[in-house]
């Protein structure tokens, strides 16, 4: 970990120095000279970092952090399954008012429940459900025989 931020902090004292040069310098005839004098900075920085680093503690170090990484992957199965259901009562609702049935739908315990406004819906929603639904459980709890 310390040759990495080793790099970080020579590439950023590099540029950090070269600009403030490039900034208070006045521009004059000089530029194409300071210019090639800040290259010359850059360069020699660069490989002196370069140098001073070691490569194999380094290239151990991103090993290390790559394969803990990988280790560490979250599950987000639930999460998952949670918009799916979601997205599947919102498409439900959808279909419903495009039928023309004024219903409440909510999903409770992963289960799509369907309150009609109307009982004399519960026939026409209830051939929608089944059709709709696919695997998803649905019950309906209000309308039709119990208005």
């Amino acid at each position: 970990m310390d040759a990495l931020r080793h790099m970080a902090l020579g590439c950023c004292v590099i540029s950090t120095v070269a600009g403030m040069i490039r900034v208070f310098w006045p521009e004059n005839s000089f530029a194409p000279v300071i210019n090639a004098v800040l290259a010359l900075y850059i360069i020699t920085a660069g490989l002196q970092m370069i140098q001073g680093t070691n490569w194999q503690n380094l290239a151990t170090e991103v090993y290390r952090l790559s394969s803990a990484a990988g280790q560490t992957t979250e599950d987000f199965s639930d999460y998952s399954r949670e918009l799916g259901l979601s997205a599947s009562a919102e498409a439900i609702r959808n279909v419903l008012q495009q039928a023309g049935i004024q219903a409440v739908v909510q999903l409770q315990n992963e289960t799509c429940q369907v309150t009609l406004l109307h009982a004399s819906d519960r026939s026409q929603a209830q051939t929608i459900l089944e059709t709709s639904c696919g695997t998803l459980p649905y019950e309906i709890i209000a309308g039709g025989e119990n208005p």
